[in-house]
């Protein structure tokens, strides 16, 4: 008996595993962190910059030399539930080198708190970056964001009608979860207690649906997920782009052929991927 769509529990499970998935994924992580280390060696950068009171509650700022460079505020991975604003460090060197102010912010985590907390802090440190950004090195009014998986999620839902479209330029998902009833279905919910009534607020697919037509502005954003992710990610980025393209929102499908759960962030990171070359036109030329 298929739990969701034609997959049963451990075929849905299967999915959304990425460390099954991709073998040598401890290692990749392993690798992220030590360039987020020498990012923070050889680059300017202000740490634990606080938004909220909690510890996660904070920014890691790497400043372009401008003072008015535009500010591209990244939000992590780890399935809402693991974890930190450290992990994406190493994204920094390549937009801090385009003159674009990278700051990583850093949010509370499930089961602590439910994913609704969780968005409710990726909302709140946007729009402190928003309202502090002369300080933080960069353009308040060209403030961008990305993600990647549940961060892609969180950029994606910031880009929408539930975020804080208004302060927003553009974004990015990368390998995002944008509807999350499979995701609550799935062995993940063990840590994210998602109940169904909490999904249709949460999921950007739900919200573009919903959308009319020259209804509500929204800033351009580019998703994109790798090729060999599987049918479940092919599916999350499709559906979002076409209601997204549904209710004439700028959208921009970006695809990364032969790409992995984490190859996919790696191509965010390279000045020679479509990808990074997408994300740094939407940023220093923001028009489609």
């Amino acid at each position: 008996m298929p739990l969701y769509r034609d997959y049963d529990q451990a075929g849905l499970d299967a999915q959304y595993d990425n460390r099954r998935k991709v073998p040598d994924a401890g290692a990749i992580s392993e690798r992220w962190m030590a360039l987020g280390a020498e990012a923070r060696a050889l680059l300017s950068c202000d740490l634990d910059r606080a938004y909220g009171p909690d510890p996660r509650q904070a920014v890691d700022v790497f400043p372009a030399a401008r003072g008015d460079a535009p500010i591209l505020a990244f939000v992590h991975g780890g399935y809402w539930h693991s974890r930190d604003r450290t992990l994406v460090h190493y994204l920094a060197p390549t937009f801090v080198a385009a003159d674009v102010t990278f700051i990583s912010i850093g949010y509370r985590l499930c089961p602590t708190v439910t994913m609704a907390e969780v968005a409710a802090d990726v909302r709140a440190a946007l729009t402190w970056i928003h309202a502090s950004g002369h300080d933080l090195g960069g353009d308040p009014n060209r403030l961008f964001v990305a993600g990647h998986s549940a961060g892609g999620h969180l950029a994606a839902l910031m880009a929408g009608p539930a975020g804080v479209p208004k302060l927003l330029k553009g974004g990015c998902s990368v390998s995002g979860l944008h509807d999350l009833e499979p995701i609550r279905l799935s062995y993940l919910n063990e840590q994210l207690h998602l109940r169904a009534e909490d999904v249709p607020g949460l999921s950007p697919i739900v919200h573009a649906r919903n959308l009319k037509p020259g209804e509500l502005r929204l800033p351009p954003l580019i998703a994109t997920v790798g090729d060999d992710e599987g049918p479940e990610y092919l599916r999350q980025r499709g559906e979002l782009v076409a209601a997204l393209k549904a209710a004439r929102a700028p959208v921009e499908s970006v695809d990364v052929p032969g790409g992995n759960h984490f190859t996919a962030l790696e191509a965010f990171g390279d000045p020679h991927h479509a990808l990074c070359q997408a994300m740094l036109r939407l940023i220093l030329a923001p028009s489609f």
